[in-house]
């Protein structure tokens, strides 16, 4: 095997990563959120600053905050998807930003959850424009366990304002849900 100066083999780690000299490398910063492998444990990181994001207007970071918001959810974080919940309504009609926000609601499992995207479902008028809004609520409700969602399901097939073609993609989520459930 070769030997370069000043770097350790093997080349690559278990993980994939490059080397670094063997001099060069960083002291990891004491805080509460980096585990001592240097990875994020998101059930300790401070949500002050995904919350300032999530208003703010620069749509990346408002991207980014959803999608950390999101993960936090996952890593246990209950206040996080409280937040999401607020921040559907604060998004007003900006249906950009709703998208992000309901994408990551679909990993708040949670009854209050899924009531509120059933609740926009209710809200939108079904249209070409708002086609694309509609098919990102019901990606995000398919997620959910059968049993938060059945019954809204029901409702929506019951619904007189839904059209042939939305009811058929209604029943179509319901049927696969209760097939996965099923098996």
């Amino acid at each position: 095997m070769a030997s370069c100066p000043g770097w350790s083999w093997p080349l690559t780690t278990e993980g994939g990563n490059l080397p670094r000299k063997d001099g060069n490398v960083p002291k990891m910063p004491n805080v509460p959120w980096l585990t001592k492998d240097g990875y994020l444990d998101l059930s300790k990181l401070p949500i002050d600053s995904m919350l300032t994001q999530a208003v703010g207007d620069n749509e990346e970071q408002f991207r980014s905050a959803c999608r950390v918001l999101a993960s936090m959810v996952s890593a246990g974080r209950t206040e996080a998807g409280v937040f999401l919940y607020g921040l559907l309504r604060f998004c007003g009609d900006n249906r950009v930003k709703k998208e992000s926000v309901v994408e990551a609601l679909g990993a708040v499992r949670t009854r209050q959850s899924a009531n509120l995207l059933f609740e926009e479902l209710k809200r939108t008028e079904s249209s070409n424009s708002t086609r694309g809004y509609l098919n990102a609520v019901l990606k995000a409700l398919q997620g959910f366990p059968l049993e938060l969602v059945r019954d809204g399901f029901e409702n929506l097939l019951c619904d007189s304002k839904w059209s042939y073609r939305m009811k058929r993609k209604f029943e179509d989520v319901l049927a696969e849900m209760e097939y996965r459930n099923w098996r």
